[in-house]
């Protein structure tokens, strides 16, 4: 799984690079932005796991961009950063977005400690879409409105999500669960090629041996033979 990405759009640049060094050693990947329209443009454009905003930053108020977050149902964690003690953020429980907010002055222990509790969430989503995939895979039927209707999000924000915090769409993440239960079934059972292709939900043993050459070079029947003798 690539690196959880951080942004951080601050007020100043001394802030900004402050709290980028205090994650300096820590497994993620940061990136900047000095004013808040550049900081919105990458959350629209860019897999962005948190949003570390100030609360007033150059041409555009944190919530402005925590509504234009919202609006948008792109699936980013916000912490707002204020100097100003609490502040009401619209949508702060709402678990889409996870908003928290963070009073200056800012310690660094404190800091990661916020960071540390707002990015579990992702890698939450991510256990629950792939569990359900793992009860589902077999359906040859199964399509992205079986995901909808299951968690319960409009489509907009479901393509976000699996484009911004899985990396891939639906469709190939599905066909890459499907293809890796093919394979271990061709290493470890005496099924079929046809009896493999329809337990693992393609709708067609042609596709299957397509899909399936295609990722690995060789067809199923091949790859079982070579296998069996050694040769992957």
């Amino acid at each position: 799984m690539n690196k959880l990405r951080i942004l951080i759009v601050g007020r100043e640049s001394v802030e900004t690079s402050t709290l980028a060094g205090f994650l300096r050693d820590e497994p993620y990947e940061i990136v900047t932005a000095e004013n808040g329209l550049k900081g919105l443009e990458i959350v629209r454009n860019r897999k962005i796991d948190l949003a570390v905003v100030e609360a007033c930053v150059r041409d555009m108020a944190g919530t402005t961009i925590l509504k234009g977050v919202q609006a948008e149902e792109i699936g980013t964690v916000m912490l707002l950063v204020t100097r100003f003690g609490k502040m009401d953020a619209s949508g702060k429980s709402n678990g889409a977005y996870a908003v928290s907010v963070f009073d200056k002055p800012i310690e660094r222990d404190s800091f990661l400690a916020s960071i540390r509790k707002c990015l579990p969430m992702r890698d939450t989503w991510e256990r629950r879409v792939d569990s359900f995939l793992e009860h589902n895979y077999s359906n040859p039927e199964l399509k992205f409105e079986d995901v909808e209707r299951h968690f319960r999000f409009s489509r907009t924000y479901g393509y976000r999500m699996f484009k911004q915090h899985l990396g891939e769409s639906f469709s190939v993440r599905l066909q890459r669960i499907r293809l890796a239960k093919a394979e271990d079934a061709l290493k470890n059972t005496s099924a079929s090629v046809s009896e493999i292709a329809y337990l693992c939900g393609f709708a067609s043993l042609s596709t299957f041996s397509k899909v399936f050459k295609a990722k690995v070079g060789r067809n199923p029947t091949t790859y079982r033979r070579n296998w069996k003798l050694g040769q992957i």
